[in-house]
């Protein structure tokens, strides 16, 4: 919650924090945060806290901060002073945290019209800023009534905000946010627009769609694209039978997708929907929208004792991979005998995926095979097992040719998926989706 170096602070400025003397509102998501140095403020916070049924706490006056994990929603409120926020404020936001909440910032001493919002904003860490212009001025005893009628005013576009926040999504915000974090070199901040999540790539903003990522002249036709694969990638291993059918689920999705053009009659598998098309967000995000313009982003590395051709992208996590393997070698004999039954190592390949009409990763460079020497009764490949006639479904964990698990998390913590962890398993395939990294950690995708 709230940092050890703030309490330091605070010790330091002479102000401490004493124990509870109020009982804490109960059921409420909304909070009430403020600094009381003048009697203004803490008036617009009392008034505030009535109008929301928040619960209200002085950062620095006789009640103990209460566990702010249980809230949503955060109101911080301060006097300004000569342009800036009351110092015990400044050092309460730099120093706490607000879990992802939504903060809606207030303050007195300023003129109303103007938008302090920036300077909270620039203070706290992680949350989103609903800048409502929420600004005080004239407070007293005497003009509570137009105090109160202004404060309705911030509320209805606080609430207006949120509403749009709501439709827009949090699985929207978590996409983009992600594939904003996961390249910041090709795409801008995530940021609300038009009702919908964006990021903007090349002077041109994207959308997130429902899942489609659409740019501003394909929105329009929306319905002629169907959705990405995007899906929570989950790095956990389980032994556990049913908790492995959470993420096969997810993956069983992104095989539908991915074989959208399949044929019917020979493959036994498709969708309604073939005539629409997926959009090309990854091939424009990657530089990669013809072969010759993904062959100019290729570099040729040693990987593993083997010439590969790559995506420039994934140069360095590579080399990391292979060294981080290497160091864990010395330690693990498991590693050792993976390495020995290393076949062949293959990236970069111009082509669809198998029995379909969509790009391969592979066509981009940030796919990469390492296939093991054939071992007899173990399975790499679903397509391979159904072309023996086995159904790929009953293959168990232990009839498939993995590498050691440590190999895999390494690969994970460089940015790259495993295939064995797709219900359509390929236990060779690594793909490079950072993206998918930062989504695993959020459990609104779960």
């Amino acid at each position: 919650m709230i940092r050890h170096k703030y309490f330091i602070i605070l010790c330091i400025l002479g102000l401490a924090l004493a124990s509870c003397t109020e009982k804490q509102p109960e059921e409420t998501d909304s909070v009430v945060l403020y600094y009381s140095e003048k009697a203004e403020t803490r008036r617009v916070a009392k008034l505030l806290a009535e109008k929301t049924g928040s619960a209200l706490f002085d950062i620095v006056g006789k009640q103990a901060l209460p566990d702010l994990q249980v809230y949503r929603y955060y109101f911080i409120g301060a006097s300004i002073i000569d342009n800036d926020i009351a110092l015990p404020m400044q050092t309460f936001l730099a120093n706490t945290d607000f879990f992802d909440g939504i903060v809606i910032p207030f303050w007195t001493g300023a003129d109303s019209n103007a938008d302090y919002s920036e300077l909270f904003e620039n203070l706290i860490y992680r949350p989103r800023v609903i800048r409502a212009a929420g600004g005080f001025t004239e407070v007293s005893f005497f003009n509570m009534k137009t105090v109160g009628e202004r404060m309705d005013t911030l509320l209805a576009a606080v609430a207006a905000e949120i509403d749009v926040l709501r439709s827009a999504g949090e699985r929207a915000e978590a996409v983009m946010k992600a594939f904003a974090a996961a390249y910041p070199d090709r795409l801008g901040e995530a940021v609300l627009r038009d009702g919908d999540w964006t990021v903007e790539m090349d002077g041109e903003r994207y959308y997130y769609a429902q899942g489609k990522l659409l740019s501003e002249t394909e929105v329009k036709q929306a319905a002629d694209f169907h959705s990405q694969s995007i899906y929570r990638y989950v790095t956990e291993f389980s032994d556990d039978a049913a908790e492995n059918n959470t993420w096969k689920a997810a993956a069983m999705e992104l095989f539908w997708r991915r074989n959208i053009f399949t044929d019917k009659a020979s493959r036994g598998y498709g969708r309604s929907n073939s005539g629409a098309v997926r959009s090309n967000f990854y091939e424009k995000l990657l530089q990669c929208e013809t072969r010759a313009e993904a062959f100019a982003h290729q570099r040729t590395i040693t990987f593993f004792g083997s010439a590969v051709t790559v995506h420039e992208r994934i140069v360095a996590p590579l080399a990391r991979v292979e060294q981080r393997i290497n160091e864990l070698e010395k330690e693990d004999g498991e590693i050792t005998v993976w390495k020995k039954s290393l076949d062949s190592i293959g990236a970069w390949n111009w082509r669809n995926v198998a029995g379909s009409s969509n790009r391969s990763f592979h066509s981009y460079g940030v796919a990469i095979d390492l296939l093991m020497k054939t071992q007899p009764g173990k399975e790499t490949y679903w397509l391979w097992t159904q072309q023996k006639g086995i159904n790929f479904r009953t293959v168990t964990e232990e009839n498939k040719q993995n590498p050691p698990r440590s190999v895999v998390r390494i690969f994970e913590d460089e940015g790259f998926i495993w295939g064995g962890k797709w219900a359509v398993y390929d236990t060779m395939h690594f793909e490079y989706h950072p993206e998918l990294i930062y989504l695993s950690f959020n459990s609104l995708l779960s």
